[in-house]
Order: C-alpha cells, then structure tokens, then sequence
C-alpha cells in the first residue's frame, strides 16, 4: 500500500457511489488504501462501507474544515499504513482513467514537482477552469462587489487562465484542491494545511503558494482527465455561508501573505 487516497464528504451520496466504483475500475487500487471522512451523520454510507476492506471509514462527532478533515485523513494514513504518495478527491470527482500511475511517474521522474493535478471537465465534457493564476486584489474587489457589469470579465478570465492552452502539460501558479497528487516528503517539507486559516475556500491557492515558496513545482498534467459535478457555492448573488467563508478564507490569505500573492 503506497498511496493513501483521502475523501472527505459532507452530504453527497450519489457521487460517491459512482466515485467509488470509478476508483475500483481505473485506478491502481492494489496498491492503495481510502481513508474516508464523513463529515455528517450518514447511516447508509456508514452500511455501505463495511464490505471494502481497503477503505478506513471514519465518522466525524462535529463538523470540522476541509484543512483539518484533510490533515486528519493524512495523519490516519501515516499511523495505519505509512504510504509514499497521497491522493486528494473531492467527493463529486468520477475517474475515466488511472491516475495515480501517471502522477507517480512526473514527481518521480523529478524531485522539484511538488504537486500534480489533472484536467478536469465539467460533466458535459468542457473544460473546467481549475488550474489558475493567483488571485489579485482587483479581482477580489471586482468579485466582491460584483463590478463584472461594469468592467467585463477580462479580470476574472485572466485568472481562470482562459487564455491558457489547457491541452498540454504546465507549471501553474494553483490548482484546485477537487485532485491533488503529492508526496510524503511534500508533506515534511512544505507542512500540512493551513486549518488555523480557513474553514473552507483558499486552502488549495494557499497550499500551491507555500509549494512554490519551498522552491517546488505545481504541475497541470492536462494528459490525464477526469470529471468535477462542480458547483460554485461561494460564487452566489445570493447571500449565503458559502459567500462569508469564502470572503473570511480571502481575507486571512492575503494577510497571511502579506498581500502579495505570488510564486
């Protein structure tokens, strides 16, 4: 078992059935173990576990943030069977192909690639935008105060990359946390994620900035793909938790940078 894969899931149930059962048909799961978190009461998830043998399912009492439920499958994984590589996938991931084999091969092949993520499309097959280049603070302002109307989306398609070939294999400032491929020694060096922080939101930009701080490397391996039923809570006109973690998570990032959010 070198590769620990770890899934925190909060209220999907659909998604993980066909996550698992995706997991099981392209992935190398001989040599890889899922520690699951539930992040809420699920009896049924809880039943349905119990025939894998390779799955270590835990169920939270309280609710907690994706950083701490994400260190927490980390350490479990370290304590029970030590693996040298870690896979994150957000419970509405669906996999056409292995993906642990291919991310092996770039961070073996070289010792500067910190973390690897693949292509990700929406379920009708497009693109979805989930390599990007750090956030500014005019995105943020035209975001919050949705200036869009007034400024196009010119500042926002610049960081989702849209001018971006997203069909060949780059360094890139950030990837989204739906996939993320590392190491164990990724792990030592650069630590683990930031729950002081951020409940929800920014952990991904946050974790991929302390990559390249460390003098390592984020790579979008577009040669590798598989499919995100992704929705943009946080993105909302309308006012909800989703928007106030999001704005609380931005904030605290760049104080923690120093408002300069770069490589």
């Amino acid at each position: 078992m070198d590769t620990g894969i770890i899934i925190v899931n909060h209220s999907h149930k659909d998604s993980i059935l066909k996550l698992i059962e995706s997991l099981y048909k392209f992935n190398d799961m001989e040599n890889s173990k899922i520690i699951f978190i539930q992040n809420t009461p699920s009896p049924f998830l809880e039943d349905y576990f119990k025939s894998f043998t390779n799955i270590i399912y835990i169920q939270n009492k309280k609710i907690k943030g994706f950083s701490e439920n994400i260190n927490y499958g980390i350490k479990t994984a370290k304590e029970s069977f030590d693996p040298q590589y870690f896979l994150l996938l957000n419970p509405d991931i669906r996999l056409t192909e292995d993906l642990s084999t291919p991310f092996k091969k770039i961070i073996n092949n070289d010792k500067e690639v910190g973390i690897v993520a693949p292509k990700l499309l929406n379920d009708d097959g497009s693109i979805q935008y989930s390599c990007r280049r750090f956030y500014s603070l005019k995105y943020i302002l035209t975001r919050m105060f949705r200036l869009n109307f007034i400024l196009g989306n010119k500042i926002e398609d610049n960081i989702l990359m849209k001018d971006f070939n997203h069909n060949k294999i780059s360094y890139v400032d950030w990837v989204s946390g739906a996939v993320m491929f590392f190491t164990k020694s990724f792990i030592d060096k650069v630590g683990f994620f930031d729950s002081k922080n951020y409940f929800m939101y920014a952990e991904d930009q946050d974790i991929c900035l302390r990559t390249w701080h460390n003098n390592l490397k984020v790579v979008y391996c577009s040669e590798v793909q598989c499919y995100h039923s992704y929705a943009r809570k946080g993105s909302s006109l309308m006012p909800s938790m989703h928007n106030l973690y999001q704005l609380l998570s931005t904030i605290n990032m760049f104080k923690k940078f120093n408002f300069k959010l770069r490589r």
